[in-house]
């Protein structure tokens, strides 16, 4: 079986299941989709992407994390592009619903969880971030970021995933 490239990142705080991460710029193939109870509406657009659906008709490596985040309103799912592609060499897409953006480097606080992908799951995670993030005077900066690194098939006992919140040292 193949590895599957996951996001690199530096931890610059370890307190067991939340950490204070560094990352360096991230590259994202996303879509917009309307919100769901699962956060995972779009992940076939952005699929139909990575299987040669861009303009070079490249097929681009399944990576880790499938990222979600909200919007105005819509739901933002994205792929991690693979690190051998930069800004300037990733396949542009084809497909008017699917755009590359990029998570400029910065500090994320992140809860790392496992189980069901569903909002109950998500909140009760979300809290415990957001109490630490207070308590150790962060700022957040940025929307509430989803990171599930296991397949849907995987039942969700199993399911590893994480919460994240681009922050700032107060």
């Amino acid at each position: 079986m193949a590895l599957i490239e996951t996001l690199k990142y530096k931890i610059i705080q370890d307190d067991g299941h939340i950490q204070i991460r560094a990352y360096d710029n991230i590259l994202l193939a996303s879509t917009k989709t309307k919100q769901n109870g699962r956060q995972d509406s779009g992940f076939n657009n952005v699929f139909q992407y990575i299987s040669g659906n861009n303009q070079s008709k490249t097929k681009i490596s399944m990576t880790t994390p499938v990222v979600t985040y909200e919007d105005e309103g819509n739901l933002v799912t994205g792929f991690y592009v693979p690190s051998k592609y930069g800004k300037d060499t990733v396949p542009q897409p084809s497909a008017s619903n699917v755009f590359i953006n990029e998570i400029e480097s910065s500090l994320f606080a992140v809860i790392k969880f496992k189980g069901a992908w569903n909002e109950k799951n998500y909140e009760k995670h979300n809290q415990k971030l957001l109490a630490y993030i207070k308590l150790n005077k962060l700022t957040i900066i940025s929307a509430r970021f989803i990171l599930r690194y296991s397949p849907p098939f995987v039942p969700a006992l199993f399911r590893k995933n994480e919460i994240a919140y681009q922050v700032t040292r107060d």
